[in-house]
């Protein structure tokens, strides 16, 4: 095919991207109780589109052109209990609680890649038994051809969130999924070597968060523990449910949805913001990363609670050719 028809395919093609998770669930848990955890037991990203234009693989395996097209690739997930955050590279869990229930202080720990809690920064708390912070896939998206481009943003479809909390079984509670909290980052890719700074792009969660958790410093509103002893506004992006539009500190709107019309996806009309901005044939680290936030309101004690319904967190990206 000439190269005047390939980027003509491109630019009329519609990429889309899902992320999957199956998580285990046990309910029966608080804000960092070590004996509940949820079991992430898989993680599949796919990418889909009718031209094959956008491919995805495990970053360790690194892009896969020519003729060994990459449209599934996927990854072993593995126990996670709650924990908090801002930047994903901090993490704290809980450390005290006072006669009225709430946590009043924390420690925080050192994480290793698989987001195992090691020992804490102080070197005094040793985490015994072994607990971990968060789930993490590392994969490389990139489109199949070198004639285009493409910027990729969370697929909006009507009555369809973007991102999808499912229980199988019967569930019995609804914490977990309302707790949950999915980020997404990017990093460049120089040939195959990573390049600059992984950065965080947004965080969204299935439910907005507007009350306050168990924390005796706890506020109203997306939170995090800010340091050993105090909780604080988080100052990511977030978006949450149906509503794609963040408004950052000096009131500025970011629309992080393509909207569908018909069988295709279209960049936002007005506020357009990008997860990633002109992937291309080398492509970009696409890095998930899955959390139980302990400072939300939902993640309180819940002893009574039996539900060991199987959660599966999907996420959908669009990526519009340029």
């Amino acid at each position: 095919m000439a190269v005047k028809q390939l980027k003509k395919q491109l630019i009329a093609s519609i990429l889309s991207v899902a992320v999957a998770f199956v998580a285990l669930a046990s309910s029966t848990y608080a804000w960092y109780v070590s004996n509940n955890t949820v079991d992430a037991t898989t993680s599949t990203i796919a990418a889909k589109t009718d031209n094959f234009v956008l491919q995805v693989a495990k970053l360790t395996e690194g892009a896969q052109h020519g003729t060994n097209q990459s449209l599934v690739a996927s990854s072993i997930g593995h126990k996670i209990s709650p924990s908090s955050t801002n930047d994903l590279k901090d993490w704290y869990a809980s450390l005290t609680w006072g006669q009225d229930g709430l946590v009043h202080s924390y420690m925080q720990a050192d994480v290793n890649e698989t987001g195992e809690y090691t020992r804490d920064k102080t070197g005094t708390y040793t985490i015994d038994p072994a607990r971990y912070a968060f789930i993490k896939s590392e994969y490389v998206i990139y489109t199949v051809t070198q004639t285009g481009t493409c910027d990729v943003y969370l697929a909006a479809e009507d009555g369809v969130p973007a991102v999808q909390v499912t229980a199988t079984g019967t569930a019995t509670s609804d914490i977990i999924p309302k707790s949950l909290r999915v980020g997404i980052t990017m990093q460049d890719l120089d040939g195959t070597i990573p390049s600059g700074d992984e950065e965080l792009v947004l965080v969204y969660a299935p439910y907005d968060e507007t009350g306050k958790g168990n924390d005796g410093t706890g506020i109203d509103g997306w939170t995090y523990v800010a340091d050993t002893a105090n909780v604080a506004p988080v100052t990511y992006a977030h978006v949450y449910g149906e509503n794609y539009i963040w408004t950052d500190s000096s009131k500025a709107q970011h629309n992080y949805a393509a909207q569908k019309n018909g069988a295709v996806y279209t960049a936002p009309t007005s506020n357009a913001t990008t997860l990633a901005s002109d992937v291309d044939y080398d492509g970009k680290i696409m890095r998930v990363y899955i959390w139980i936030e302990g400072t939300d309101e939902q993640c309180v004690n819940n002893s009574s609670e039996e539900d060991q319904s199987t959660f599966q967190v999907t996420v959908s990206l669009a990526g519009v050719a340029k």
